[in-house]
């Protein structure tokens, strides 16, 4: 063994293995960190979808309750009219019945009972 030379290492060679490692280090240190800002990117893609989404709504819904307010009020409106109508209904038909009170001496029920039919009211056809 002592014939045989003594290998001595390329200094150049060492710095260049060394300045391999770093640059592999660096490298892996990158690719991960791209991973990550991948990831993140796509977690705020969703998150502005989701706002856009969100945004689109609220912008809709405000629409709505602006269109909502005349309608209320209509409704108010509508319900007050019906209001009125049931009421003017309700004393027509109290006046209506005032003015067909029929009188006891010309009524059709004491007509059939003097005739002895029974108590079915003849009615009376107006004359044309």
């Amino acid at each position: 063994m002592k014939n045989r030379p003594h290998f001595r290492p390329n200094p150049y060679y060492e710095d260049l293995e060394r300045m391999e490692e770093a640059v592999m280090s660096i490298l892996h240190n990158l690719e991960m960190e791209n991973t990550e800002i991948h990831e993140n990117n796509h977690k705020l893609k969703k998150e502005i979808t989701f706002s856009r989404n969100l945004l689109s709504q609220l912008l809709m819904e405000n629409t709505c309750r602006k269109k909502l307010v005349p309608l209320k009020q209509e409704s108010k409106e509508v319900h007050l009219d019906c209001a009125l109508n049931q009421k003017y209904l309700v004393d027509f038909n109290k006046k209506d019945k005032d003015q067909q009170r029929p009188d006891p001496a010309s009524s059709g029920l004491r007509k059939c009972k003097r005739a002895g039919i029974g108590h079915t009211p003849v009615r009376e056809l107006p004359e044309e």
